[in-house]
Order: C-alpha cells, then structure tokens, then sequence
C-alpha cells in the first residue's frame, strides 16, 4: 500500500459525488494523517491499535468532545479502506452533560462595536459582518471578495440552513469596502476574534467564539422584532435557518415553516431585511454618529 493511499481514499470519500467544505477536508486529514503518523506500518490497524490511540489521546489531555470528532473521523477513514470498523455505538466517547453556550450582553457587544478604531480593517470587517448576521464562524471562513457586490452580501449558510444574499445597511459601508475578504481558515478566525476581544474589552473571553454573538442576536431580536409588531419567522430567514427549524420555534410545527413564505409580503427582494434594519439592536451602533 503507498504511503498517501489511506488519506487519498478518505479525501476520495469525502469530495466524490458531494463534496464537503474546505475547512471539513482538512480537518478530517489533519486527524486521519496524525493517526497514521501513530501507526507507522501496523496498516491496517488492529481493534487494540485503535483502542490504545484513543486512550493516547485521552492522556494527552484531549476533551472528550474532541475525542467524538476522532471517533467520527476515524470510522470514516476505515469505511473509506474497507477496513473492519471494530468499535459499537456504546464505546463512542460521551457527550459532556454541560456544553458551556456564552453569549454576550447587549452592553458587551455595545463596547466590541464602540471601540472599532482600535481594530485592523480586517478585524472591523468580520466585527460588522458578524453583529449584524450573525454568521457562525465557517460562513465568515467562506466570505471572499466575490461575495460582495452593488451593496449586498453573499452568506454560504453551512449546516443546512438556506443560503442568503443579504442587504448591506448604510452604516457598515465603510467597513466592508474598506476590506477586501479572502476565504480563511476557521482557525485562523478564532484567533481574530480573541484579538478583538482584548482590544475591544480589554480581556480574553474564554469559552467565547464568533457563535456566541450569533446567539445574542438570536436571543435579541425577536423581542425587538415583536416590539415593533412585526412576525418573529423573520427571525429564522434573516438568521438563515431552515425552514422546519424555524417553523418548529415559532409555529409550533416544523412543516410550519416550509409553508410559511414571509419574502412574498413584499416585491422588494430586501424587505425582510429592511423590516430587521428597523429594528437591529447594534446596526444603530455602526453609525458614523456612535463612533
């Protein structure tokens, strides 16, 4: 067997006939190849390989969330051999029974938006994109400069929610023009926004990523949106969900939100997004006035 030849069949697995995203590829590469630098020539490996790499990792001081992703890794890799997959469902690696969830205050995220001329024009720009549509950190990873064209933004949705084109508002012009986004990788993302974090707040916050603005949004606006009188299933097309997600949230049933179709309630492709403008808890704090 060559070398590469394990790895080529999972990438194989992985990109034919639907391909998975980058940052996917090479996440499921970076634990297979660390796995088959462990094994050196014992391929395939034996049920008690196996069983002693977890237990490796496990000393190495590797979460047991971690350990679930390697667990769905390697099980994908030994598919893509035809190796025997030794392991049950019951020695799957357990959930934590606490996943930790921040989300910031209003305040919180008043101040990341307040102190934007401490931030490169990078940081400015992924801070406006991700307060405004809360993208979860892969869609920000996915941006590239072709996304962002006649004042509207492409948003590749991961996780099967629906793809949007979005409205760029007024108040974050300026910093989107001023940038011009390649795709990243999602680590790399990480790493800005613990940069921005103690420039903009002055600390780092741990258990804190981009999602957690995301859930602040998501835990704002529809209070905002029901202050202003106006259906809370916008909450799910603007935030990009799909569309039994949202019917099962604000319908009470999933098929709710597939026969729900509130983009119809006007001609304007944007309406929807104009109507969560009017009511935006920060876009107000973009504005050129609050700087």
């Amino acid at each position: 067997m060559e070398e590469n030849e394990p790895l080529e069949n999972l990438k194989l697995v992985l990109t034919s006939p639907r391909t998975r995203a980058p940052s996917t590829l090479t996440g499921y590469r970076s634990i297979a190849g660390q796995f088959l630098t462990w094994l050196g020539d014992r391929i395939p490996p034996s049920e008690m390989d196996l069983r002693r790499y977890f237990a490796h990792r496990r000393d190495d001081g590797i979460s047991e969330g971690s350990l679930r992703t390697y667990y769905a890794v390697l099980e994908k890799l030994y598919k893509a051999n035809h190796w025997d997959w030794p392991l049950e469902s019951g020695d799957r690696p357990e959930t934590p029974s606490e996943i930790i969830t921040p989300a910031f205050t209003r305040e919180e995220v008043g101040q990341l938006i307040g102190n934007r001329e401490l931030y490169s024009k990078g940081e400015c720009f992924y801070l406006a994109v991700a307060t405004i549509y809360a993208p979860r950190r892969i869609e920000l990873a996915r941006i590239k400069k072709r996304a962002i064209k006649d004042h509207t933004i492409y948003v590749d949705t991961a996780k099967g929610g629906e793809k949007r084109t979005h409205l760029i508002p007024d108040e974050i012009v300026p910093y989107i023009e001023a940038y011009h986004p390649k795709e990243h990788n999602v680590r790399a993302l990480t790493f800005m926004f613990d940069r921005i974090c103690v420039k903009g707040l002055g600390v780092h916050k741990r258990g804190y990523g981009w999602h957690s603005l995301r859930r602040t949004l998501d835990t704002l606006l529809p209070t905002a949106l029901a202050k202003a009188d106006k259906p809370l299933t916008i909450v799910g097309y603007f935030l990009r969900w799909s569309r039994r997600t949202t019917g099962a949230r604000f319908l009470g049933s999933a098929m709710g939100g597939v026969y729900s179709r509130p983009e119809i309630m006007s001609e304007d492709p944007f309406f929807l997004d104009r109507e969560v403008f009017s009511v935006h808890p920060f876009l107000p704090l973009w504005s050129e006035n609050n700087h």
